[in-house]
């Protein structure tokens, strides 16, 4: 297992900075990997991380705990906090890690030491959660591909909806993000 100093190097190399939200996001992957007795989250394939915030500190976890969206083991659900969940999936075991206090590093502090000084129940909040996870959101192959009636796109994932007697595409189905031109 890497040290904590290794991580953040790493987690910094990949986010091109070092700032606040790496040393947090560091030690939320961490602590969350610890509590659920994962001794190495870099090698530990059964790890699942849904993280509340697309910011710094979701791109140290990724690092941490080698959770990636393309292995379907790390889930963004952006509510703007400063927040993860880590789920085991050999024992469904779930904790959420929250941010426990708004504490701001002074411009003049050494960040190691500043971040140092704390612990880690006092950076977070703890909960134990469940998290009903479908096997459409399982790491793996694709449960099935179809194509939309309408655009003609490959959805995959169970990602698709019945309207009209149609299978569709959910940008087609609903509202998509994208206006094309």
């Amino acid at each position: 297992m890497r040290t904590f100093k290794e991580d953040l190097e790493a987690a910094s190399a990949y986010h091109g900075h070092l700032c606040a939200g790496m040393f947090i996001g560091v030690r939320m992957a961490r602590f969350g990997s610890k509590l659920l007795g994962i001794e190495d989250p870099l090698t530990f394939k059964d790890l699942i991380v849904y993280v509340e915030i697309d910011r710094c500190a979701s791109d140290a976890i990724c690092v941490v705990t080698g959770c990636t969206l393309g292995r379907k083991r790390l889930k963004l659900v952006n509510y703007g906090k400063m927040a993860a969940t880590f789920l085991n999936l050999q024992t469904n075991e779930a904790v959420r890690l929250s941010s426990a206090a708004n504490i701001q590093m002074p411009d003049d502090a050494d960040p190691y030491q500043f971040w140092e000084g704390f612990d880690d129940r006092d950076l977070f909040k703890v909960e134990k959660v469940t998290v009903d996870i479908l096997p459409r959101d399982l790491p793996g192959k694709p449960l099935r591909s179809i194509q939309c009636s309408q655009c003609g796109e490959k959805v995959m994932d169970a990602r698709d909806v019945e309207k009209d007697g149609m299978t569709l595409c959910l940008s087609c189905a609903e509202e998509a993000y994208y206006r094309k031109l």
